[in-house]
């Protein structure tokens, strides 16, 4: 069963590999984006963190990153956590293959990571049609633009 592991400040290594394994679903499910993904792909490394701010956030107790791994331990998924009072902000969210339900568990890890935490309000910023789907079916509304927002149950 997949599980959640803490990155901490010995894996900055693994953390770029895995980043780099980021797609982002822009559209829709069946419909081909306009913009060829390598591009977007490249695009996207932009947002890694250097070692020094990596270090920071690691340090810093209001953030929290994971992976997320197989039975076997490969890292088939990255989440990083913003927690400010009584609200999580997921900053990111991805799994490395998609449409086989590995993105509905990873959020109910999250979920059940914010329970332990007594947190239930969960937002994010998502500007990508194709997200935005998973999201509302995760029970997400967009509470303006492209900024989405649930409340989880205590159970």
């Amino acid at each position: 069963m997949p599980y959640l592991i803490g990155i901490t400040e010995n894996d900055y290594r693994e953390y770029r590999k895995n980043f780099s394994k980021v797609e982002y679903s822009f559209a829709r499910r069946g419909e081909i984006f306009p913009v060829p993904m390598k591009l977007i792909h490249e695009a996207s490394m932009i947002g890694i963190l250097g070692k020094g701010d990596f270090l920071d956030v690691i340090k810093d107790p209001k953030y929290a990153l994971y992976f997320y791994k197989s039975d076997d331990s490969e890292t088939i998924g990255i989440t990083s956590l913003m927690f400010k009072g009584e609200t999580c902000t997921i900053a990111e969210f991805s799994v490395f293959e998609h449409l086989n339900g590995l993105g509905t568990k990873l959020y109910e890890e999250v979920a059940n990571l914010c329970r332990k935490r007594g947190i239930y309000n969960i937002e994010l910023w998502c500007p990508f049609e194709g997200a935005q789907e998973f999201w509302k079916k995760m029970g997400f509304y967009e509470q303006r633009d492209t900024h989405f927002y649930s409340r989880i149950s205590k159970h």
